[in-house]
């Protein structure tokens, strides 16, 4: 069997916008020749970084999240203010926004999709080391957070047993495992 692409049918059409966001309505052709709308949430490129302190304190934020409803930790990260904006400076500048820390190395970890069945968004991955801070957080109009620190391998230990709900945390922290001189070894999982 070979896969095939399905093909776009006419233009996408915008059915809802705000924040930056669309929810956009698709028409395609299936591989079977069957019509079909498909519907995609659309947004710039975002940014998500591991920032680590000098002495192993990884930054993170508190934030209000409206889809899940409460109050959580995450790592820094935001969109793109426009189509095409550098991933790096993305990420450089949501951590200063919403930290006030600034990187002294920026290793970039790759990219991905955020949902590559319902949305067109890239994410990008970075870990940045020896942060330093060199201001007070600037949060924008819409946002309200606060930062703290945690230390790495605790934070590493809550991610591992499963205590935290940022799924492109995990991603970015296993990427960035070989640069910060710790296994993975996969002999110690277990089957429950």
């Amino acid at each position: 069997m070979s896969l095939t692409p399905w093909k776009k049918l006419g233009e996408p059409e915008v059915l809802a916008e705000g924040f930056g966001k669309q929810f956009i309505r698709q028409k395609f052709r299936d591989h079977n020749g069957k019509e079909t709308n498909f519907y995609f949430q659309n947004q710039p490129a975002w940014s998500i970084v591991l920032p680590i302190t000098k002495d192993n304190q990884v930054i993170l934020v508190r934030e209000y999240k409206q889809g899940a409803d409460g109050i959580f930790e995450e790592l820094p990260g935001g969109t793109a203010d426009f189509k095409g904006e550098d991933p790096e400076v993305v990420m450089e500048k949501e951590l200063l926004e919403e930290t006030g820390y600034k990187p002294g190395k920026v290793i970039s970890l790759g990219s991905g999709w955020i949902n590559s069945r319902n949305s067109t968004t890239n994410y990008y991955c970075f870990l940045a080391l020896d942060c330093i801070k060199i201001q007070e957080p600037h949060p924008d109009r819409s946002e309200q957070f606060e930062h703290l620190t945690r230390p790495l391998e605790e934070w590493i230990k809550i991610m591992i047993e499963g205590e935290w709900v940022q799924w492109d945390a995990y991603v970015t922290l296993i990427r960035a495992l070989p640069h910060l001189g710790i296994e993975l070894k996969l002999d110690h999982l277990k089957k429950r």
